[in-house]
């Protein structure tokens, strides 16, 4: 029987800027516990991604990967988040990585068509 995907935490010490961020990234925000979590949901991909607070960040970020359509836009909104500029990949597409307020890694991806496959989807 295989299991399925229910949702990814990141840690966060300050929940109001992570809404903030991942809201501006196209998460919708679903539920907001002051000092606890934020739960995000993007019902066109079905997923539920939640910030939680924690007090002591861990040594190494967390890496997360979003797929987007209009990476150009998000550079340019999040200049000051930008980690890596916009890097066009040999398997068909570019992403952009960025550091969310907490220090967390977020990578955007853009295929260039929508048959192309990633290479951690092959």
């Amino acid at each position: 029987m295989p299991t399925t995907f229910n949702h990814i935490t990141v840690p966060s010490l300050d929940l109001k800027a992570a809404i903030a961020f991942y809201t501006g990234i196209g998460m919708e925000l679903i539920e907001h516990e002051l000092q606890h979590h934020a739960h995000f949901e993007n019902k066109e991909h079905e997923v539920i991604f939640t910030a939680y607070f924690n007090p002591k960040l861990p040594e190494q970020p967390v890496t997360v990967y979003f797929e987007t359509d209009g990476i150009e836009v998000f550079e340019l909104r999040f200049r000051e988040s930008v980690l890596s500029p916009t890097i066009y990949r040999d398997w068909g597409g570019k992403n952009l990585t960025l550091r969310d307020p907490d220090g967390n890694n977020v990578v955007l991806y853009q295929k260039d068509t929508p048959t192309t496959v990633t290479p951690w989807q092959k």
